[in-house]
């Protein structure tokens, strides 16, 4: 089975809680010490961290790829299907084992599954299990 449209999964898991959870520590330290502005600006920062990994993409699935950004600062990793030797799924992870083609190592490729949202969480299942179901270990 191919996708015909990039599906999107997005690694949000208690970020709005840590979001809401710094404005609060904010507003509240403002209140005890206002003169404490470096806080300020270290808490700021962080906001600003949190908002932007609330809106990036951890996992895009394609019609003949699968790209994924394990951290905020690396880049992303896209993996032809063709190129996947195995898939091994686990509790908390998944361990794509992948041919490499600029130097046709074998690597592997570690999703995990506990920074994402139950619903994130099957459905990125669901899908792999769909679409790399003859890889499966």
């Amino acid at each position: 089975m191919k996708l015909q449209t990039p599906k999107i999964i997005y690694a949000r898991r208690f970020v709005i809680f840590r979001l809401i959870f710094l404005i609060a520590m904010t507003i509240f330290l403002y209140e005890i010490a206002p003169e404490l502005w470096f806080n300020f600006i270290v808490f700021f920062i962080v906001i600003i961290i949190l908002i932007v990994r609330y809106f990036m993409a951890y996992v895009t699935i394609g019609e003949n790829f699968i790209i994924c950004r394990p951290r905020m600062i690396n880049s992303d990793i896209t993996i032809p299907f063709d190129l996947i030797k195995s898939i091994k799924y686990e509790p908390k992870k998944i361990f794509i084992n992948y041919i490499n083609e600029k130097n046709s190592k074998e690597l592997t490729l570690k999703i995990s599954l506990e920074i994402l949202e139950a619903d994130s969480k099957k459905e990125l299942l669901d899908i792999l299990k769909t679409v790399l179901k003859d890889k499966t270990l």
